[in-house]
């Protein structure tokens, strides 16, 4: 007992006497998770600037300029004169979006004539761009619809009629997982478990390195098996309480809607950290130089932000990539912890994920314990 506690006291001294490891603690975590979200601070998409062209320039084109501008995900800016002017609007961002009215529109209208009102959006935001698209929805539905009944009392019809003919469904858009329809609850909760993973890479990646060397310049230390797991249960110790931090105590800073109970959310990110760092510890054996834990993460970094199901949608990612995502902990930690806690799935929605990170967790902990083996005999062995 006593031994173990002696090496449970090293793992903790060598921690919190690294000047690197304590670096990414104040400065990767607590730094970030406050710098990060800024950006996004109630950064809801609301009335975007659209531009109008114009081809018709007839009564009833501008009342439906004016219904556009009425509606509340629509702000009219700008009227250019050609097309090449309003695409330089779009292209230089004074505006985020394009309706083109096409000529003898009011004319084909009230004839019953088909004519087709062109939209045009930036989908580099997602968010505005479902906005615009919205709003000029709703503006044309409705001018359809006037035109409809309109057109009924001239030929005697029930005008009662017409709405249910032309609308047959009546469309209520209700955010279910974004409640307020910004950025911040889309990217934050996703970006805070990759800033937990990346940062648990560098620190017990680079403390094995560490430990390692002292090893092998002749240092007393306790046994590898006895470090590595005393180093994992530290480290996980650690980063639940960096994961408490974060979906606690920070969501309710940035209002990011939660609602998994603390304890499935503690265990399912108890899961993910474990994995997480065997994983580290893993590469922390397959580098020479404490340093090059930052550089594995600094190159995966962003491949993980547009595989992990986020940023972009998993289902589109071609199969040799999408099998590669599930390599490292990232996919399914952020998979399960945005199911859990975003979206409600419960510990039964979220149950391939487990499976999969308690895999990674035996297989890494397998490869650790090869590499660890065969150090040790090269250790043993007379020069």
């Amino acid at each position: 007992m006593t031994r173990w506690w002696h090496a449970w006291c090293d793992e903790v001294r060598h921690v919190l006497t690294d000047h690197a490891v304590l670096l990414v603690f104040g400065g990767g975590l607590l730094f970030y998770a406050l710098l990060y979200p800024l950006p996004y601070h109630r950064n809801v998409p609301g009335e975007q600037a659209v531009a109008v062209l114009d081809h018709d320039r007839g009564a009833l084109a501008r009342q439906l300029v004016r219904w556009v501008d009425a509606t509340p995900q629509i702000r009219i800016t700008a009227q250019p004169r050609s097309l090449y002017e309003a695409r330089a609007l779009l292209a230089a961002g004074t505006v985020h979006g394009l309706l083109v009215i096409p000529e003898q529109f009011e004319r084909d209208v009230y004839l019953g004539r088909p004519t087709t009102l062109s939209y045009a959006g930036d989908a580099s935001y997602f968010l505005i761009y479902s906005n615009i698209v919205q709003g000029l929805v709703t503006a044309g539905t409705t001018l359809t619809v006037q035109t409809q009944v309109a057109r009924a009392l001239r030929s005697g019809e029930n005008p009662a009629r017409i709405p249910g003919q032309v609308m047959a469904l009546r469309v209520t858009p209700e955010p279910v997982f974004n409640s307020s329809g910004g950025y911040i609850n889309y990217i934050v909760p996703a970006v805070f478990a990759l800033i937990l993973h990346q940062t648990l890479l560098i620190t017990a990646g680079s403390v094995t390195v560490k430990d390692r060397r002292r090893r092998a310049a002749g240092q007393m230390a306790a046994p590898p098996g006895m470090a590595l797991m005393l180093r994992g249960l530290l480290f996980v110790l650690i980063y639940v309480f960096f994961a408490l931090l974060y979906f606690g105590f920070f969501f309710a800073l940035y209002d990011v809607p939660r609602v998994a109970p603390p304890w499935a959310l503690l265990g399912v990110a108890g899961v993910f950290l474990a994995s997480t760092t065997v994983c580290a510890m893993l590469i922390g054996y397959l580098v020479s130089r404490p340093e090059l834990p930052t550089v594995v993460v600094l190159i995966t970094s962003l491949p993980i932000v547009f595989t992990a199901g986020f940023a972009w949608p998993a289902q589109s990612l071609p199969a040799g990539l999408d099998a590669l995502s599930w390599v490292l902990p990232a996919r399914p930690g952020i998979q399960a912890l945005l199911t859990l806690n975003q979206m409600g799935g419960g510990l039964a929605g979220v149950r391939d994920e487990l499976l999969v990170l308690v895999v990674q967790g035996l297989v890494y902990a397998l490869l650790l314990g090869k590499l660890v083996q065969r150090q040790t005999k090269k250790s043993v062995l007379p020069s």
